[in-house]
C-alpha cells in the first residue's frame, strides 16, 4: 500500500508556482449555482492500520476460482494459465505498451505483436490479422463496419446466437449509420439457414454468425457461406471461444470473409471481465478497409531482419476523414500474454487442451442425462459449452453449485425469454475442471 502524502510546505510552494494562494481559487471559474456547497458525505479519515484491516475484510467476501470451480462461460472462460506466461509478464520491459511508433526503439513490442499475428493467421485459415482491439464484441462491431464500405450496402443479417453482449455492441456502433439489422432466428440451437434464405437479397452487407454459438453449438459455417456469398454479401465469423480454434477447422476455410475473434482464452485471467484482446482477420484483398495496426517483417540497412507498423489506418496521424476507426488503443501487455502462451502451447499443446475440452464437456453432459435430472433442448453439436434444461428448476441447481464449491452454469432465460428456455442452464467446461469435479458435479446433482 503506497501513500504519496503532499506536506503544508509543498502545497504552499505548488500554489506559489502556479500563481494562487489557495486551493480554491483554483474553482474559481465554476459558478457558484452548479457547485455542490456541501462537504462530500464520505467516511472520516483513518489509519493506514484501520484502512489495511478495512480492504482485507471487503477482500475476504471476495471468491477465488480455486474454491469455487466455475461451471460458466458465455464468452469468459477460465483456463489455465502456465506459471511461464505469469513470471514473463513481470519483466518491467512489457509493462509500457504504448504505440510503437518508433520501430528502433520498440522491437520487442513489433515483434511480440507480429508473431501473435502469425499464430491467428494460421488458426484462423485467414491472410491478414489485427492482432489487437478492445476484446471480441468492439472487434465484430468493427467487422460489420468494415463490410458495411466494403459492399456499400445497408442490410445486415445478425445471427440471434451471436453473443447479446456482442450484438448490443454492434447495435450501439451501428446507431449513427443508416443501417437495418435483421435478426436471425436459430433451430435447434443453429442459425436457421432457410430462414436465412429468405432475409438473404443482394441489399445485405454481410452476415454475422458466432461459432461455436452463444449456446454453444457449432455451426455449419460452410452453408451459411454458400447463402451469404450466393446473395453477394460477406460473411462474418465471430469467434468468442478461440480455444476451440485448436480442434474446429479454421474460419477462412470454411468461407468467413472476415472473423472477429476474442483471445482471453490464450492466456489471460478472467479479470473481472477485462480488460482482453480482441482481434480482427481477412483476406488479404480487404486489408485497406480494415480498422487497426498491422506489423510487418522487413531488413534494416545491414541486412539485419527487423519489424515496423506496415499499417496503422487508425492512428491520430490520419485524417479523420480517411480513417477506418475511432480505436486508438493497443492491449500490448494482453497481446504478449496470448503470444507466450501460443508459442509454449504449440500446435499439439494447442489441440491437446482444446480437444479435452471438448470431451470433458460431452462426458459431463451424458453424466447429467444420466442423472435423470436433466434432459437435452436440442439435439446439437457442441464443443465445451451445451444446453440441458433442469428438472429441478434453475435456480435450485445454481444454489445447489454455489453451496458446494463451484461456480453455477448460467441461466439463458437471463438472455433468451423463449417459453421453453425455461429452466434451462448453459454449462461450460474447461480444463480447469479435472474428472473428480465433474463427478462431483453429477453426485451434488443427482441427489
Amino acid at each position: 500500500m503506497r501513500y504519496v502524502p503532499n506536506t503544508e510546505k509543498q502545497k504552499k510552494d505548488m500554489l506559489g508556482e502556479i500563481g494562487v494562494s489557495l486551493l480554491e481559487d483554483l474553482l474559481k471559474c465554476i459558478p457558484q449555482e452548479v457547485r455542490l456547497g456541501r462537504l462530500l458525505d464520505i467516511p472520516a479519515a483513518i489509519s493506514e492500520a484501520e484502512l489495511e484491516e478495512k480492504l482485507c475484510a471487503i477482500a475476504r467476501e471476495n471468491r477465488d476460482f480455486f474454491s469455487m470451480k466455475p461451471l460458466i462461460g458465455a464468452g469468459a472462460y477460465r483456463h489455465h494459465v502456465p506459471a511461464a506466461v505469469r513470471f514473463l509478464l513481470q519483466r518491467e520491459e512489457f509493462w509500457t505498451s504504448y504505440t510503437p511508433y518508433q520501430p528502433e526503439l520498440s522491437q520487442g513490442t513489433l515483434q511480440s505483436m507480429f508473431e501473435l499475428q502469425t499464430y491467428l493467421a494460421r488458426l484462423t485459415g485467414t491472410e491478414v490479422v489485427i492482432p489487437s482491439m478492445y476484446d471480441g464484441a468492439s472487434a465484430t462491431a468493427e467487422a460489420i463496419l468494415m463490410s458495411l464500405r466494403l459492399t456499400h450496402k445497408k442490410r445486415v443479417v445478425v445471427s440471434a446466437l451471436l453473443h447479446p453482449h456482442y450484438r448490443e455492441t454492434a447495435e450501439t456502433y451501428l446507431t449513427p449509420h443508416d443501417v437495418e439489422v435483421v435478426v436471425l432466428p436459430h433451430k435447434e440451437g443453429l442459425v436457421d439457414v432457410d430462414k436465412l434464405r429468405e432475409a438473404i437479397d443482394e441489399n445485405v452487407a454481410c452476415v454475422v454468425v458466432q461459432n461455436p454459438n452463444f449456446f454453444g453449438g457449432i455451426e455449419d459455417v460452410g452453408e451459411v457461406s454458400e447463402v451469404a456469398h450466393s446473395a453477394g454479401a460477406l460473411l462474418i465469423d465471430v469467434v468468442a471461444e478461440s480455444m476451440s480454434l485448436g480442434v474446429l477447422k479454421a474460419p477462412g476455410e470454411t468461407g468467413a470473409d472476415i472473423v472477429a475473434g476474442e483471445a482471453q482464452s490464450f492466456g489471460m485471467d478472467l479479470n473481472f471481465g477485462g480488460p482482453y484482446n480482441g482481434y480482427l482477420a481477412t483476406r488479404r484483398q480487404f486489408v485497406r478497409q480494415l480498422p487497426g495496426r498491422i506489423v510487418g517483417e522487413t531488413t534494416d540497412i545491414d541486412g539485419k531482419r527487423v519489424f515496423v507498423m506496415t499499417m496503422r489506418a487508425r492512428e491520430q496521424d490520419i485524417r479523420r476523414e480517411k480513417a477506418t476507426s475511432n480505436i486508438c488503443s493497443n492491449h500490448g501487455l494482453n497481446v504478449t500474454a496470448a503470444n507466450i502462451y501460443l508459442s509454449l502451447m504449440g500446435t499439439e499443446g494447442l489441440h491437446g487442451v482444446s480437444l479435452l475440452n471438448t470431451k470433458a464437456a460431452h462426458y459431463l453432459e451424458g453424466m447429467l442425462l444420466k442423472s435423470g435430472r436433466f434432459e437435452r433442448v436440442f439435439n446439437y453439436p457442441f464443443y465445451n459449452e451445451f444446453l440441458l434444461k433442469s428438472k429441478d428448476g434453475a435456480s435450485a441447481v445454481s444454489a445447489i453449485l454455489a453451496t458446494n464449491g463451484f461456480l453455477p452454469p448460467l441461466e439463458i432465460a437471463k438472455f433468451y425469454r423463449e417459453g421453453h428456455l425455461k429452466d434451462v442452464l448453459l454449462f461450460a467446461v474447461t480444463e480447469v475442471l479435472s474428472r473428480g469435479d465433474l463427478d462431483r458435479v453429477v453426485e451434488l446433482l443427482s441427489q
